[in-house]
């Protein structure tokens, strides 16, 4: 008579190991977890292994690896659906450890994010994989995951038209937490606007993933629509609060945004970056640029480029202030002399770039053109930092 043995784990409900669940999510093998887990030191003592108890541990954690991976091989279709995960009734799991797993399975890697944005999420892009995986210092399967979650919440919002609250429907359709939903309404909307951002595009490629998710974020909360009751980003003492609205929505996000003083005067740029954080922008409206003000920029441009007295004026304001403010040029008068002859390309750019945001080409180009039309005009003027940064806020 032949005789057969079986192998085989039960448990009910089913226990998620979360260190070994993270090295399935990062795209080792069930050879690299057990490596892994053997270098963690045992927190329960197992005298009941006896003789050759290491070789015996060894092959527990073996066994136990094999079956961890393949429940997360078979529950990744469910995981990739997280309405349908909650639902389904074949897999036994605490609503706890089921909510644990799906922000984990739809976490983002920073490195990987950073070589996914400037280009379109289209079949071409898995042929690029590898270089992100390279670059990133990721497995190809974990770049692969972080894709494919990617288009799946970019599509999702896609067939709503981009309209509504982006961050909200990101965690109602998915399930996910409001901190994790804002850094994804963060890439959507530098996707959507096509940035030119990749890493190797030659004026943009040096900023950092958390320097484009604070541009992203700066101008969600600030130039796209937002719902009237989004909490004030540190609201000055004194500061008017009456803003004029339609409906439930402001239509320009910085009439709800910060202000330094009861002048409404605007931030210096470290206060924004300690204050603003992407779940700031968790009651924009929708992924697009407020339309009021794309077409006042457009005639903003218009009338001061047509108008050589208004110009002039704004001019002589600007270098006014820049002369009476503590800590610029006030002292040094060749500087002064300089600055002000080439003010009317600083002028002239940023109108330029204004009245270019409401066409999709122009705006792709936003942050390229900010660097080389503005910054490194004034950069090439004055080489101390906080000079500089004194004139660009002034």
């Amino acid at each position: 008579m032949m005789r057969e043995v079986f192998e085989a784990f039960l448990t009910d409900p089913i226990r998620v190991n979360e260190d070994v669940f993270a090295l399935w999510l990062e795209g080792h093998n069930a050879s690299d977890a057990l490596v892994a887990r053997l270098r963690l030191p045992s927190a329960v003592p197992m005298p009941f292994l006896g003789g050759d108890a290491a070789a015996k541990h060894r092959e527990l954690l073996w066994r136990d690896t094999v079956d961890q991976y393949r429940l997360y091989d078979k529950l990744e279709h469910y995981l990739s659906q997280p309405s349908l995960f909650r639902s389904q009734l074949l897999f036994q799991i605490p609503p706890a450890q089921q909510y644990y797993m799906v922000e984990r399975y739809y976490s983002r890697d920073a490195d990987v994010d950073r070589w996914l944005l400037g280009k379109k999420l289209s079949g071409r892009l898995e042929k690029d994989l590898d270089d992100v995986a390279e670059h990133s210092g990721r497995t190809l399967k974990s770049c692969r995951r972080q894709l494919e979650n990617l288009r799946r919440v970019y599509a999702a919002v896609e067939d709503r038209n981009f309209h509504g609250l982006p961050c909200r429907a990101v965690s109602e359709l998915f399930l996910l937490s409001e901190q994790l939903a804002s850094k994804y309404a963060c890439l959507l909307f530098i996707l959507h606007t096509r940035f030119q951002v990749h890493p190797h595009h030659p004026s943009t490629g040096f900023l950092t993933w958390n320097d484009l998710r604070f541009f992203a974020a700066l101008l969600m909360t600030h130039w796209l629509p937002q719902r009237k009751r989004q909490s004030k980003l540190i609201l000055a003492k004194g500061a008017t609060t009456s803003i004029q609205t339609k409906g439930n929505v402001v239509e320009n996000g910085a009439q709800i945004a910060l202000r330094s003083s009861s002048k409404g005067e605007w931030p210096a740029i470290g206060f924004l970056q300690e204050h603003l954080k992407p779940t700031s922008v968790y009651e924009t409206v929708g992924l697009d640029l407020s339309h009021p003000l794309t077409s006042c920029l457009r005639d903003l441009k218009a009338h001061l480029i047509n108008d050589n007295d208004v110009l002039k004026v704004y001019r002589e304001n600007i270098m006014t202030r820049v002369r009476t403010a503590e800590g610029t040029l006030s002292g040094n008068t060749h500087r002064l002399n300089e600055l002000e002859s080439k003010l009317y390309l600083v002028v002239h750019g940023f109108l330029t770039i204004g009245a270019g945001l409401s066409q999709p080409k122009e705006l792709q180009h936003l942050l390229e053109h900010l660097l080389t039309r503005v910054v490194r005009v004034l950069h090439d003027l004055i080489d101390d930092r906080m000079q500089f940064k004194k004139i660009v806020l002034t």
